[in-house]
């Protein structure tokens, strides 16, 4: 019941932010949340390129972390949380034009969720690399809950990631 009391705060903070950049939506007992704005994209898959060199295959990895690291450092936070932390994700991908009719109506059997790639678990992955670069957590492996889902963004809103990240001290605690 609490990861879906969650999943409905995300979308009501998504809501929230339609037309928004960047926003400190709140900066209490170390919880820091914003929205970046861009497609999202995904890391993880490499590839051999020789001479034992891997890259990534995602050629706009690095620009959508760019983004997410610019976006952190705006927030200004002093040094990295180094305590345990939960981490919220919610995607906004924009929805294909085959989903609307050509009066810019979503068509009844456009699907509700957001089920094609990229891998939910890839975009993530992006995310939390993203929040150690920009300083907001000082290593990936203190995230130890997670909530991420993926959605097509609704009416006018852009494109992009909601981030929350919450110390130890703001979550319930779960034996």
């Amino acid at each position: 019941m609490a990861a879906h009391q969650q999943h409905l705060q995300a979308e009501a903070q998504a809501q929230s932010l339609v037309g928004c950049c960047i926003s400190h939506l709140s900066r209490m007992n170390q919880c820091y949340s914003w929205k970046t704005i861009g497609v999202p994209a995904p890391q993880g898959s490499k590839r051999h390129v020789g001479m034992g060199r891997m890259i990534e295959s995602c050629k706009a990895l690095k620009p959508w972390r760019e983004m997410i690291i610019a976006d952190a450092k705006k927030l200004g936070i002093e040094a990295p949380l180094d305590t345990p932390v939960g981490v919220s994700l919610v995607f906004c991908f924009p929805r294909p034009k085959k989903h609307f009719n050509n009066k810019g109506e979503l068509l009844g059997k456009a699907p509700k969720h957001k089920m094609t790639r990229p891998d939910l678990d890839k975009l993530t992955r992006a995310v939390l690399d993203s929040l150690v670069y920009g300083g907001v957590i000082k290593d990936d492996s203190l995230v130890y809950n997670i909530s991420a889902h993926k959605r097509f963004c609704v009416g006018k809103e852009e494109p992009g990631v909601l981030i929350t990240v919450m110390d130890s001290s703001d979550l319930p605690f779960r034996p």
